[in-house]
């Protein structure tokens, strides 16, 4: 659909639920097309926080470096330490 500002000024709380059931309605200034109101993207399933907590402690078992506590510098210091 496509509208004036006035228009659309006018009957805003009609285009809004237009857009919302999926209608792209275009506002014009002086015949330009200017705005777009469009439905906001729908959001996706709810995470289970459960087996997200579940997945993220599987991760961090498979790719584990056995240095629990020990910082990145820490790391970094003893590989360096060990090649030279």
């Amino acid at each position: 659909m496509t509208t004036t500002l006035r228009e659309a000024k006018a009957r805003l709380s009609e285009m809004v639920k237009r857009a919302s059931r999926g209608e792209e309605v275009v506002i014009t200034v002086h015949g330009r097309e200017t705005a777009r109101l469009v439905a906001v993207a729908k959001r996706g399933k709810k995470i289970d926080k459960g087996k997200w907590l579940a997945e993220l402690d599987e991760l961090r078992r498979k790719y584990s470096t056995g240095r629990i506590g020990v910082t990145a510098q820490q790391i970094q210091d003893e590989d360096r330490a060990e090649r030279f």
